[in-house]
């Protein structure tokens, strides 16, 4: 269906369906049809546009429409175009006659929702007062009233609402779960888990319920029973990315009860493969490559799954142990049944850590990875590392003027054009030149600003920059100190970038690639290596790998 064909659909049928619900269900299927038959995000735009196109003309042809403004306003609720939405919202109970009480209850429900949507607790409540005023037996104002509620901490009001409708019907496992959330915020854990329990229980094929009761659990402090639910969850639904994401975030804050969950279902269910793939990815997010590790070797030794992705992760989970030969074995049946780029580029990393004998082969992985992905940052910026391994330094600087033109924010090509011309051509005034980009990029972990003040000789901002992505929240599996360490030993500061390397391997980071191996500039411990302390302090966190 093209844009043409796409608006004549919907400007026929608007034409020939006036009344509103109809009208909002046909907007609602045809953007459900577009999300479910075709992945492209041009042709999703496409659709929301003949949509609104379609409004927009109806509108201007009778501006006092009411039915129709509302329906525009829901459509632009569910675009996430809130300002619009209220806009019309607005209008519309301008121009609704007093007696259509349902519609009136209608726009200040879907004002309510705006509201909530854009954090404005205070205009959420107004709305939802005037709605309750209309209609003060609509549960769904009710449940809203005693959310909001719950968000200003006013619990007995909170409650009040709950609990009418659980008078209502005591099965609603939503409320019951409100109900909880009031109680562990009382610091009732004992009630708290009686009403999130009953959801469980009325309900223990839901996967919500479960997801539920984790929340609770965690708002009591009892974070291995919270991702045993979530696990739970997992295993009563087809669709698990709601579970699946709310133990990934967990295992950010609460990485071992995570895993001690894993182990006890895996435990418990030897032959179930998904615990062991979510526990190694969960693993690899955290840099833990040795306990991934593990857990790919289970599912390929008792034939869980063969899969290209399962060998891939195998073999960056080997590359980064420096097991080399294993990683480059994996990384091959990977490719013998997925000719994926990311496969390439990580067999030409693999290659290039064995050495300079493998470096034609290395830089063949590469100029393939670039044919099936020629734009990608990472494929262009290995090329340059591997160039720059060989003294090719114009070659390089070829390379990398190419991926800054196709990504002029990525800081890592910068710094390290700039640390070519400096380092290898003898260009400071260049270099100069890159490093002030990179300061443009912002203040992010990965956005190596504090690398780029270091050559600017603005030591003392690069310090304080690495001490504000660590206060800002620390990545897990101790991302953030190793850079700090790794800067921090750039600068000559052999205290800090002691201090950071051990917070770096207390926090379980696991590449010892990273912490033995890697001198690729920018961000790299080659410094770190030689200092005195560095051999005993692997050594102390050698369980890591």
């Amino acid at each position: 269906m093209n844009f043409k064909q796409i608006n004549n659909y919907f400007k026929d049928s608007l034409m020939k369906i006036r009344n509103i619900i109809l009208l909002i269900a046909i907007v609602v299927t045809a953007s459900v049809f577009a999300q479910s038959t075709d992945s492209d995000e041009a042709l999703r735009k496409q659709i929301k546009e003949a949509v609104m196109k379609v409004y927009d003309e109806e509108l201007e042809k009778a501006p006092g429409d009411y039915n129709l403004r509302f329906a525009r306003a829901n459509q632009h609720y569910y675009n996430g175009d809130f300002a619009y939405a209220l806009d019309d919202a607005d209008k519309v109970l301008e121009l609704v006659p007093k007696k259509e009480k349902e519609l009136i209850f209608d726009v200040h429900m879907l004002r309510a929702k705006v509201f909530d949507a854009q954090g404005n607790i205070n205009a959420e409540v107004d709305a939802l007062r005037e709605a309750n005023q209309l209609n003060p037996s609509s549960l769904s104002c009710i449940d809203m009233l005693g959310k909001v509620a719950y968000k200003m901490n006013d619990l007995d009001a909170a409650e009040k609402n709950f609990q009418v409708i659980l008078r209502d019907n005591q099965m609603n496992y939503d409320a019951l779960y409100w109900m909880a959330k009031v109680e562990a915020k009382r610091g009732n854990g004992e009630k708290a888990a009686e009403y999130a329990d009953r959801a469980v229980a009325l309900f223990p094929a839901e996967e919500q319920v479960y997801i539920n009761r984790s929340d609770v659990l965690c708002m009591l402090n009892q974070y291995q029973p919270a991702a045993q639910d979530l696990i739970s969850a997992l295993s009563v639904s087809n669709d698990n990315g709601a579970a699946i994401q709310a133990l990934v975030q967990m295992s950010d804050t609460h990485y071992d009860d995570v895993i001690g969950a894993l182990d006890f279902s895996i435990s418990k269910a030897p032959r179930v493969g998904m615990f062991y793939y979510i526990k190694a990815s969960i693993a690899m997010g955290h840099f833990h490559y040795a306990q991934a590790l593990n857990s790919f070797n289970a599912i390929i030794n008792n034939n869980l799954y063969s899969t290209p992705g399962i060998y891939f992760n195998t073999a960056k989970c080997q590359y980064e142990l420096t097991k080399y030969d294993d990683a480059l074995a994996n990384v091959n049946k990977a490719i013998a049944t997925d000719d994926n780029w990311e496969y390439s580029l990580l067999k030409a990393r693999i290659l290039m850590a064995k050495g300079e004998n493998n470096f034609d082969n290395a830089m063949a992985s590469i100029n393939h990875a670039a044919s099936l992905n020629p734009e990608d940052i990472s494929v262009m910026i290995a090329k340059a590392h591997l160039l720059l391994a060989q003294r090719k330094n114009d070659d390089a600087i070829k390379v990398l003027d190419k991926a800054i033109t196709a990504h002029p924010e990525s800081s890592e090509a910068l710094l390290l054009r700039g640390w070519t011309h400096k380092y290898r051509l003898r260009d400071e005034a260049l270099a100069q030149k890159d490093f002030e980009k990179v300061l443009l990029n912002g203040s992010s972990l990965h956005a190596l600003r504090g690398f780029a003040l270091h050559e600017v000789g603005r030591d003392d901002e690069a310090r304080q920059w690495a001490k504000d992505v660590i206060q800002e929240g620390i990545l897990p599996g101790g991302e953030t100190y190793y850079y700090a360490a790794a800067l921090m030993s750039d600068i000559g500061d052999k205290d800090e970038a002691k201090d950071y390397m051990e917070s770096c391997l207390a926090n379980g980071f696991g590449s010892l690639y990273e912490v033995n191996v890697n001198e690729n500039p920018y961000v790299n411990l080659k410094l770190v290596r030689r200092l005195p302390f560095f051999a005993e302090l692997v050594q102390k966190y050698a369980k890591n790998f």
